[in-house]
């Protein structure tokens, strides 16, 4: 899976702005990645930082590249999934 975690700030102070945050962790993860995507947009609990995150499955010509071994356990949470955000 492809991942973008995306957060901006503005005078030491982080933005609520989904939408910028989104088009950020898109251009991020263009040109790789399947036909669908999954956006989480929230107040991390654990701090006053607002983190849009981006997943993006990989395909079975990016899984061919992994080597042996490397993996993956935990992606967190996905959100509903969607067709690709052009």
């Amino acid at each position: 899976m492809w991942h973008a975690s995306v957060s901006a700030q503005r005078k030491g102070r982080f933005l609520d702005d989904e939408a910028r945050l989104q088009r950020l962790a898109v251009a991020a993860l263009r040109g790789v990645g399947g036909p669908t995507e999954w956006w989480v947009y929230a107040l991390m609990l654990n701090g006053p930082s607002i983190v849009g995150h981006l997943r993006v499955p990989v395909t079975a010509e990016e899984f061919a590249l992994v080597p042996p071994g490397l993996v993956t356990t935990d992606a967190g949470e996905t959100g509903p999934q969607r067709r690709r955000t052009p």
